[in-house]
């Protein structure tokens, strides 16, 4: 089918335009927060659409950061509201607009299409090495690599996405588990 190579060409090509923006062009200015778990779990979703959302780790990140995600995009308000008025990013505002803006809103729209077309046709139920590979992956790439969670900068935000993302796993744990 077309979506068989299309998906994962778009995949590709969203990777390579993430990685590019955040890693390279905008590095001066966003620092080190190019290592935010959003970014990150960012880069797992695009392997997810580059596996045609039928790699089962992928997807499990996707589900369990899922909520998580839509608890950050939440600070996407503050940072529209705001981004006049930074006067230090003039020379790459439109990248920045452009990286924020493709930075949420994607995974929130994986997220929520492998929810409402069935969670199971993605992850399937009760393979706990799967489940555990995921968390193995996005877990510690996300405390060493966020400094909100390593060295608890801005640790309300930290710890609030922590928590967030611990529910987030313990609640999918246990529908995962017990389906």
């Amino acid at each position: 089918m077309a979506v068989d190579i299309v998906l994962p060409i778009i995949g590709i090509v969203f990777f390579i335009f993430r990685l590019w923006l955040s890693t390279f062009k905008l590095k001066d200015e966003l620092q080190f927060r190019r290592f935010y778990v959003s970014r990150l779990v960012n880069y797992f979703f695009c392997f997810s659409i580059i596996f045609n959302f039928k790699n089962p780790v992928f997807n499990v990140i996707l589900a369990v950061c899922f909520p998580a995600m839509v608890f950050t995009s939440m600070w996407d308000f503050n940072f529209y509201r705001h981004f006049k008025g930074r006067t230090y990013w003039k020379k790459n505002k439109t990248w920045l607009l452009l990286e924020r803006m493709t930075m949420h809103p994607p995974i929130l729209i994986g997220g929520l299409y492998i929810y409402l077309t069935g969670i199971w046709n993605y992850v399937p139920p009760g393979d706990l090495v799967v489940f555990a590979i995921g968390i193995l992956f996005v877990y510690p790439s996300s405390y060493f690599l966020d400094v909100r969670l390593r060295k608890r900068y801005e640790w309300p935000n930290g710890r609030d996405l922590l928590l967030v993302m611990l529910f987030s796993t313990v609640a999918f744990s246990m529908y995962y588990i017990f389906y």
